[in-house]
């Protein structure tokens, strides 16, 4: 079913709305409507939460929901199926063997999930709500949704790949995904050339980094530390990636060579009672507090009150891995010392002694050792809080780094060749070459997964 873009909106496929550790995306889409863009949102899941960020009522885009739960809404979902495939049997027959093969080899009905969702989409949603555009957020199940959504009705798509779905995912459905697509967008200049090494195609890859809103994250640089107690802040959710038992050994570390301190950990998440456990075995119960996630607004009144900040990042052993971690930028807007580790993205944000300190992974007594030059040297921690506010003011502005993103759609919508590479900083990544294919572009699938 190719049917013509009767509207300039762009599709925006996200795993869940709002959810409040994808802030980075809620500020993403009210950034692309105040530069013009016109969005509608598609996603596949409501997470329910009973907090949001606050630019959440400042996005005028629709929400449509997409069934999730198969067995919440069997009969709408094989409705919208069966009614496709008596409208356009053949493609849909194509791209459904596609799905099928493929979770029979996987032995998973991811994909075949995935695909029934964006036979939803098109069927129920699209004369309604007509696109031109897709654009998913992760490169896993939203984007496997823009991919047959694109196979189901020609409009094509683009992706923005994070962290999790590009390490975890398996690479030949990946790679064509990524042929698919008119561009891809990552965070960081590792995660690009990690695609690149993935990517058979010449579809252009571009580095846009998050970044922050630079007037939100306003920085009150004190020479010395706020509190008589110092205060060490961590925030994240409470999963292993984040490393959060390895900073817990270093507090303890601190401790054992005299230090005193309170640390904050805001987050939430499964490994909380392992943490709480961890914290009592260590006998840290009356330096450490966890506390649950809580919206922007509330975690910046601790980044005002804190003295220092760790992330003891880490990569697990199948893979799964931070790009970088947005509130590390949001410490460093805020005017912190930082202290972290030199994994994925992370010396991209982070230039050791220059405006902050990394240490390798997995290691409670380097963490510790950072820490400890910052509780012990102001003149230090001074100088690399107000170099790390410098270096996001000239790299991580989330205004300039999203209105790169909405350069590329535009040049998308109206069918002109996209730029070779984004313009940015010194650290800009130089993308694939032959990218001026826009309007040559043609989707063509094989009716196999590849092996």
């Amino acid at each position: 079913m190719n049917r013509p873009p009767r509207d300039d909106t762009i599709g925006i496929i996200l795993k869940g709305y709002p959810r409040l550790s994808e802030t980075f995306i809620t500020n993403e889409i009210m950034l692309l409507e105040q530069l013009g863009l016109r969005l509608h949102i598609f996603a596949l899941r409501n997470p329910g939460e009973s907090k949001i960020h606050e630019n959440v009522k400042k996005v005028r885009a629709k929400v449509t929901y997409i069934p999730d739960y198969f067995w919440r809404s069997f009969f709408a979902i094989i409705g919208s199926n069966l009614r496709l495939w008596l409208r356009q049997p053949g493609t849909y027959w194509t791209a459904f063997r596609f799905a099928l093969l493929r979770s029979l080899r996987q032995k998973s009905s991811s994909t075949i999930k995935r695909f029934s969702q964006a036979a939803y989409l098109v069927e129920r949603c699209l004369d309604s709500t007509p696109v031109a555009h897709f654009h998913a957020h992760f490169s896993h199940g939203p984007t496997t949704v823009a991919f047959f959504a694109s196979w189901l009705t020609g409009i094509r798509y683009s992706f923005s790949a994070h962290a999790k779905d590009i390490y975890l995912q398996e690479p030949v459905f990946f790679r064509q995904k990524i042929h698919g697509a008119e561009f891809v967008v990552t965070c960081t200049e590792f995660n690009r050339a990690h695609i690149e090494k993935i990517s058979s195609a010449t579809t252009p890859i571009y580095r846009a980094y998050h970044g922050v809103d630079i007037r939100y994250f306003k920085p009150s640089f004190a020479h010395g530390f706020k509190n008589e107690l110092p205060v060490i802040l961590s925030v994240g959710r409470f999963v292993p990636k984040k490393g959060f038992p390895v900073l817990i050994k270093a507090l303890k570390i601190l401790r054992q060579k005299g230090f005193s301190y309170q640390a904050y950990f805001i987050g939430g998440g499964p490994e909380k009672e392992k943490l709480e456990a961890l914290i009592a075995r260590l006998d840290l119960n009356d330096n450490i507090q966890l506390l649950s996630k809580m919206c922007q607004k509330e975690v910046l009144e601790y980044y005002r009150q804190a003295d220092l900040f760790a992330l003891a990042c880490e990569v697990q052993e199948d893979g799964d891995r931070d790009g970088i971690p947005n509130v590390l930028v949001e410490a460093m807007a805020m005017g912190l010392p930082v202290v972290s580790t030199n994994i994925s993205g992370i010396p991209e944000l982070i230039a050791h002694e220059e405006n902050g300190l990394l240490v390798p992974e997995k290691d409670p007594e380097a963490m510790a050792g950072a820490l400890i030059r910052l509780l012990t040297d102001a003149e230090l921690a001074n100088r690399l809080a107000r170099a790390g506010r410098a270096w996001v003011e000239r790299d991580f502005d989330n205004h300039k780094n999203i209105a790169k993103i909405g350069e590329l759609l535009s040049r998308v919508l109206a069918r002109k060749p996209l730029a070779q590479e984004l313009s940015a900083g010194p650290r800009s990544a130089v993308a694939p070459e032959n990218h001026a294919k826009a309007e040559q572009r043609t989707f063509t699938f094989s009716t196999e997964p590849v092996e």
